[in-house]
């Protein structure tokens, strides 16, 4: 499904069934307030990036509840993140992208969740009125975060404020701290799968490229992501500039990302490696590991560089850095000074189409920092 579409579909209807639910909830929803722990739902459905960001909370929570059953209700966006985590005794995967096409697929799905009869569910998303639907409906108590203005919150017994500016780790922590779940372990995870690695050495070798001695550029923010997006010609010029310090580049991207990655490509005056829409996660995140550093806007190769300790230069226009940034040391974030930037909250609003904020940017800043990278 569409993304805007499904945007406007959980608004224009979600907004609408949440309110209903709330003024029907006494009396048809009783709900046991006092109660044991048994089984727990846990729900994001979107962001690859977001689900990385996430680890630490689940993974305390599941710390804490060790004895209970943790289902985690997610999307085919960020199953192959949940999979990797081990501790997850349940993954369910939405199909809410087959609502049009298959409707009672989903409808299936839903009822299923119903029958499970959860003791608590915990919604992570940050604005979807569907998964507060989900979890008011299936669990006996639900939590979840009070976004402005996007009304959610009413259907949780217990609600967190989404604070702008809050790093999106900490908020994720911040949720689970209201049911006595204190994150002391805040790294992020993600797991080495052996044969990708494999693969991916052999790949370096066959284009005589050293481990640690090339330089990735991921040009693109995906699909929905072209106000995230750096200029391919500045980029151009950092990797000309990049390859004159000896590295090797290798350009990345997902399927949706070919077109900006094949441009950029062409632009490059040394030899380098596209493998844009060539390679699945597994296979990204062992070539990322092996980079000497990762060089992107806000996206989820972003989060990938933060969990593998992989120095990031990241470049954010109109996106908050101090939420959406790179998480732990060593990492360098560029952002605009225009005081315009960042405008984009929940990242589907933005401030004006020119992307002046991106524009504002310069290679010669990203030149610099390269400089103490590469050191």
């Amino acid at each position: 499904m569409n993304y805007w579409v499904y945007h406007y579909l959980d608004r224009y209807i979600g907004i609408p069934i949440v309110f209903l639910l709330k003024f029907f909830e006494k009396i048809f929803f009783h709900k046991k307030k006092i109660f044991k722990i048994k089984k727990i739902l846990v729900i994001k459905l979107t962001m690859m990036g977001d689900t990385i960001l996430l680890y630490p909370a689940v993974k305390a929570l599941k710390e804490k509840y060790s004895d209970c059953e943790l289902t985690f209700l997610c999307s085919k966006v960020n199953y192959e993140i949940v999979k990797m985590w081990g501790f997850i005794d349940k993954i369910v995967v939405f199909r809410f992208d087959l609502l049009f096409k298959k409707p009672w697929i989903v409808i299936t799905q839903i009822f299923e969740l119903l029958k499970e009869k959860f003791d608590l569910a915990i919604d992570f998303e940050q604005w979807f009125r569907n998964t507060a639907i989900v979890a008011f409906l299936a669990s006996k108590v639900s939590v979840g975060f009070k976004t402005p203005k996007q009304f959610k919150h009413y259907l949780f017994d217990v609600s967190v404020p989404h604070k702008k500016g809050r790093h999106e780790v900490l908020c994720f922590c911040d949720l689970v701290k209201t049911i006595g779940v204190e994150v002391e372990d805040k790294s992020l995870f993600l797991k080495i799968d052996k044969t990708a690695e494999e693969k991916i050495k052999n790949l370096l070798k066959s284009f005589s490229i050293e481990e640690k001695k090339f330089v990735i550029i991921h040009p693109g923010c995906g699909i929905h992501g072209y106000y995230r997006q750096w200029d391919v010609e500045k980029y151009a010029e950092v990797a000309e500039y990049i390859c004159s310090k000896g590295y090797q580049i290798i350009i990345t991207g997902s399927k949706d990302d070919v077109q900006i990655a094949n441009k950029l490509q062409k632009l490059i005056s040394f030899k380098t490696l596209n493998l844009a829409g060539k390679t699945n996660l597994q296979e990204i995140i062992n070539l990322i590991n092996l980079s000497k550093f990762i060089i992107c806007g806000n996206t989820g190769v972003l989060h990938i560089a933060a969990a593998l300790n992989i120095p990031t230069i990241a470049i954010h226009g109109p996106t908050d850095p101090n939420k959406w940034g790179p998480w732990g040391k060593g990492h360098i974030v560029i952002k605009s000074n225009l005081n315009c930037a960042p405008c984009s909250y929940l990242g589907f609003e933005y401030g004006c189409k020119e992307k002046k904020c991106l524009k504002n940017i310069q290679p010669d800043v990203v030149k610099k920092i390269i400089d103490e990278i590469s050191r």
